[in-house]
């Protein structure tokens, strides 16, 4: 049925297109209404009971998961020692991120806002790497949203952290996409031949262009009067860690060079789910 639904969106490019972006205004439109259940949720149990819930909801949906990848890699072996390692490295990249970046348990429903969006995407590229990179111009769209729209007296710095998550959710996605038996494109070209890698290079070049001419800044005081987006409100870097000002933890946040370097990374890294898988 997975696959049915693959090839029938492959087959209709603009209805595709359509659900892409319909897909995407709803995670727009329904970011604050969802917030603000989080927070009566919240009110309701106490954080430290709120985070224990969603503790044990993420690990139940993690153990179904592993049932269903178990069955299928004993249906499908091939490549089976590549598949279970981008798996595991993904899950275990989530499980790190939710230690130290965390400020609520509930950020981990990044790691599935952005999936099904991943997953429209990816049978117009046809590539799961290509997909996973396609989906990151709209992770910064919403990101932007939130911090300039939506929370601009709640949000002081653009949350690089939220992307990092989203894309660990798309990676998981696609890796278990691929141990379903889903296939790309039999055709993979090199790496620094593909219009995802070049187009991240581009992203990249962009973003520095963009800082060398203060049209972003990392922080408040190196601000022009050109600038268009400050990425951090604050007069001076971040700590490594930041108090939270109603719980009490403290969570890293990244520094937007900090985490222009590992989004790239990132995005390099899921390029091989293409790069080393069989026919």
């Amino acid at each position: 049925m997975l696959h049915s639904f693959i090839f029938w969106l492959q087959s209709r490019k603009l209805i595709n297109l359509v659900l892409v972006f319909a897909y995407f205004i709803f995670i727009l439109l329904a970011h604050d209404h969802m917030v603000h259940v989080s927070i009566w949720v919240e009110k309701i149990l106490s954080p430290d009971t709120y985070n224990s819930v969603v503790a044990i909801i993420f690990l139940s949906v993690l153990l179904l998961l592993s049932f269903f990848v178990l069955k299928k890699l004993a249906a499908n072996k091939n490549d089976k020692k590549l598949k279970l390692f981008y798996l595991i490295a993904t899950v275990a990249i989530i499980i790190i991120h939710s230690r130290f970046m965390f400020d609520s348990n509930i950020e981990i429903i990044h790691s599935f806002e952005f999936t099904f969006l991943a997953f429209l995407i990816f049978p117009l590229t046809k590539r799961f790497g290509a997909a996973i990179l396609f989906t990151l111009p709209f992770m910064l769209l919403d990101e932007w949203y939130q911090y300039i729209q939506l929370y601009p007296d709640w949000n002081d710095y653009f949350d690089l952290n939220d992307i990092m998550m989203d894309t660990y959710g798309c990676g998981l996605t696609l890796a278990v996409l691929m141990i379903a038996g889903v296939k790309g494109n039999e055709n993979v070209k090199p790496v620094w031949q593909r219009p995802e890698f070049i187009s991240l290079i581009c992203l990249v070049v962009a973003v520095l262009a963009a800082a060398n001419f203060c049209l972003i800044t990392a922080y408040a005081n190196e601000a022009c009067s050109n600038t268009w987006l400050v990425m951090n409100e604050r007069l001076t870097p971040e700590p490594f860690l930041r108090a939270h000002p109603t719980h009490h933890i403290s969570y890293h946040v990244m520094k937007p060079l900090e985490g222009l370097i590992a989004i790239t990374v990132l995005h390099l890294f899921y390029f091989g789910l293409d790069s080393f898988r069989k026919p």
